[in-house]
């Protein structure tokens, strides 16, 4: 709530604002005619930007106080309503308190439409649709009527007769009203118009350097089209004329980390720690620099983060991304039941999110709980039937319990779903599945697929070289396997698959130098140094080196009577040798 000298406040600021009217129109008035609406456009103008620089600190009270200082001396500032209204219903004042207010208004001064049309956006947008409706049949010309239209049916989410209603006020009101241009380029990327709302934010940001509200509305725009670097741009200028917009650090900050670059990633942790000092009170602020902190992945990132998230969790303990962000660190630091706990409390708090629902089954399915898991999974997809990361971990709860079966008919399901046919984990498990039944030219067309997606990505090429080599296509393997190499030298796989292969060739020489290769890359693998030792007994005849692979496995753990026994054989022939 936003704190005011004593109560009955906007009542005695409407008796000053009449006390400002001559008396001849207070008498007037009595009469039942209209009052004469005194307006300070200037100073209202001054109280308007005032409250601008309060909104863009997210300091709603003070923010609704001035926003009412601009309507005390110019009742027609309509983007000072907008603007009040926001602000004073996120400071904690009801609805019904604000229509009060309006109905005040609107008693005093009939003769002002907008008035109603300003009463009308604090009830629900059904009703408000069908009392548009009146008023656009009354005033089929009305520029704010339209805009009015074009907001409620947004908020139905109708997208397409709101651009149709927005484009009515815009074209009614062209070059006088900001707002309108800006809603209306909500409306088009809502409709899927995004490149003609970006074009067209871009013409109004062109044409007006300081219209900072077209420009952040055009960055987060050009975010979600995936042209950060632009956005980038865009939000750094907002920063540069707003320094106190919040909402505009942040919009920078994401952006700069999209460009994924690490010089990016170092620049948005300076802006968002910049913002931070200067904010530290403001939860939006502390918890984006929470997830960037996290994003280091490492103990003491994660150590950090939650200090931020519990900083936002201690002004409010139910702050929906506050406990889902501790809770996904946890999650990253494999505290699978401080996780799941935390999610369950993400879950009381908002019933709805069927994310919290899914890692909930997540922490279950990774401590072992595969049922519990199933159940989460399965409730997640009762809310929600195509939740595309739910469903790819139901699967792999099936595949846990070699339901492969089971498993491909959801993955398929998934790469069936629109925009679903290149996913790559449901390409991958699938693919693994079909191995696993024995259908290899399954697998090996679903793996190629993924290929084309990543064709940079050794492992994949990899797993292309296992196929080949349960189908016991050995030269496709090999093949497979050095174009892995050629991609990635230290893949240890790569080199073991090829080594394996080689062998099946008996091409002992080459097989065991790719061996040992992999044996540099990975030394504690215990099998690969027996099959090693094995290897140069049997096939190389190099009984030394043979010896050492078997010694070196028992040095590094290894527990195998037949290998003990081995090297008890091989030292008595080497012996009989010298």
């Amino acid at each position: 709530m936003h704190s005011f000298p004593f109560p009955g406040w906007r009542s005695l600021a409407v008796l000053v604002l009449l006390l400002l009217v001559p008396l001849a129109a207070v008498r007037t008035w009595a009469e039942d005619e209209p009052v004469k609406m005194e307006r300070d456009a200037d100073t209202s103008g001054q109280h308007f930007e005032d409250a601008e620089v309060l909104r863009e600190e997210q300091k709603w009270s003070e923010a609704a106080n001035s926003y009412w200082d601009a309507l005390e001396t110019d009742l027609q500032n309509y983007r000072a309503h907008v603007r009040y209204v926001e602000c004073a219903l996120k400071a904690g004042d009801a609805a019904k308190e604000l229509i009060a207010d309006y109905d005040k208004f609107i008693e005093e001064y009939p003769a002002y439409f907008p008035l109603k049309l300003h009463r009308l956006r604090l009830v629900p947008a059904e009703e408000r649709l069908v009392q548009l409706a009146k008023h656009l049949k009354a005033k089929p010309k009305g520029a704010d009527i339209h805009l009015e239209h074009g907001r409620t049916l947004l908020a139905l989410g109708q997208v397409k007769p709101a651009v149709e209603a927005l484009t009515k006020a815009l074209a009614l009101k062209s070059g006088k009203r900001p707002d309108i241009l800006v809603m209306l380029a909500e409306a088009e990327h809502a409709a899927g118009k995004t490149t003609e709302a970006v074009a067209r934010l871009a013409n109004a940001v062109s044409a007006n350097a300081q219209d900072f509200n077209a420009r952040l509305v055009l960055a987060r725009l050009q975010l979600g089209t995936g042209d950060a670097e632009n956005s980038a741009k865009n939000a750094t200028v907002v920063v540069e004329q707003r320094p106190s917009y919040i909402a505009a650090f942040l919009l920078k900050a994401e952006a700069l980390v999209a460009l994924g670059t690490s010089d990016a990633e170092d620049k948005a942790r300076e802006t968002l720690s910049n913002a931070y000092r200067a904010n530290k009170e403001i939860d939006d602020v502390v918890i984006a620099l929470a997830d960037l902190t996290a994003r280091d992945d490492t103990e003491a990132s994660y150590k950090l983060a939650l200090k931020y998230y519990d900083e936002a969790l201690a002004r409010d303990e139910e702050n929906f991304r506050a406990l889902y962000g501790k809770a996904w660190v946890h999650e990253r630091m494999e505290a699978w039941d401080t996780a799941e706990e935390l999610y369950r409390e993400v879950m009381a708090v908002r019933p709805s999110s069927v994310a919290a629902v899914n890692s909930v089954g997540y922490c279950l399915f990774k401590q072992g709980r595969v049922s519990g898991a199933q159940v989460q999974f399965k409730r997640a997809l009762d809310m929600k039937g195509d939740y595309v990361t739910a469903m790819a971990n139901l699967g792999a709860t099936l595949d846990s319990q070699a339901k492969y079966g089971d498993a491909i008919k959801i993955y398929e399901k998934i790469l069936k779903l629109p925009g679903q046919d290149k996913n790559l984990r449901a390409l991958i498990n699938c693919a693994f599945d079909y191995e696993a039944m024995g259908a290899f030219p399954k697998a090996l067309k679903l793996l190629k697929e993924a290929h084309k997606l990543l064709p940079e990505d050794a492992n994949i090429v990899v797993w292309i070289g296992d196929n080949g080599y349960f189908q016991k296509k050995w030269k496709d393997a090999e093949n497979a396997y050095q174009e892995a190499i050629s991609m990635d030298e230290k893949s240890f796989f790569a080199w073991r698959g090829l080594g394996l292969t080689l062998a099946q060739r008996k091409r002992w020489a080459d097989c065991v130098a790719a061996l040992e290769k992999a044996r540099t890359i990975k030394k504690e693998d215990l099998e690969l140094i027996v099959l090693l030792g094995d290897i140069y007994v049997t096939h190389m005849k190099d009984l030394e080196t043979g010896l050492a692979r078997y010694q070196e496995f028992v040095q590094r753990g290894g527990n195998d009577p037949d290998v003990n026994d081995a090297i008890l054989e091989l030292k008595k022939q080497l012996e009989k040798k010298k």
